[in-house]
């Protein structure tokens, strides 16, 4: 994909901070998006983790943290409790800032030892790829060839990086259910669906940036 600039949606768990340190390490200008809500609890160890990567990110790289969006301008009732609906408002919150900033491409920390997670199952992925597509906006999965957590944790003692998870933590996922077979593919193609619908309206929904700042500037 060459080095166009990227907006990578980092959570500051390893996966992330992997997918975006081999970016960097292909030299592609970074805006890394971490999105807060109510349910998630823990921007101190994003910022923590940040921290860890100034001298590994090229210094003009970019921080933006903003407010999980609510109002996706389309029907989301049909939404099981997964984090599918977290990540419809992801792709939409990073697409209303890569559009801001003229970026067409936009990365996941995606990892294949994580794709029993919903939106991380390569049918998910296909559906997202195509959906964003649409929009002349390319996926890129950085991190999706790690095969297991100690295969991340490796990657991260390999730069010296902590190897533990610095992300939020999501109080709703203990309510979480599991899906399998039809169940499974009838919520993933409504995710599409949803997904699209709210790209297709994407000029009439807010973002809330909390803080956006240079990553060398960051203390």
């Amino acid at each position: 994909m060459g080095n166009t600039s990227c907006v990578v949606m980092f959570s500051g768990g390893r996966d992330s901070s992997i997918a975006a340190l081999r970016l960097a390490q292909q030299e592609v200008p970074l805006h890394l998006v971490t999105v807060t809500s109510g349910h998630l609890f823990g921007i101190a160890n994003v910022r923590r983790r940040l921290i860890e990567l100034k001298p590994l990110l090229p210094p003009s790289t970019k921080w933006l943290q903003v407010r999980q969006p609510n109002d996706l301008k389309t029907d989301t009732s049909f939404y099981e409790l997964t984090c599918l609906p977290c990540h419809h408002s992801y792709v939409v919150a990073s697409c209303v800032i890569a559009a801001k900033h003229a970026v067409k491409r936009l990365a996941f920390g995606y990892a294949r030892y994580q794709s029993n997670w919903p939106e991380q199952t390569p049918l998910a992925i296909e559906r997202l790829k195509a959906a964003l597509a649409t929009h002349r906006i390319a996926l890129d999965l950085p991190a999706y060839d790690l095969d297991s957590r100690e295969s991340a944790i490796e990657v991260l003692k390999d730069l010296g990086i902590s190897t533990a998870s610095l992300e939020q933590k999501c109080i709703q996922q203990i309510s979480n259910v599991t899906l399998t077979g039809d169940r499974l593919v009838s919520q993933i193609e409504l995710w599409e669906r949803a997904i699209q619908a709210s790209m297709a309206r994407l000029d009439d929904i807010a973002i809330e940036v909390i803080e956006e700042i240079e990553l060398e500037k960051l203390s």
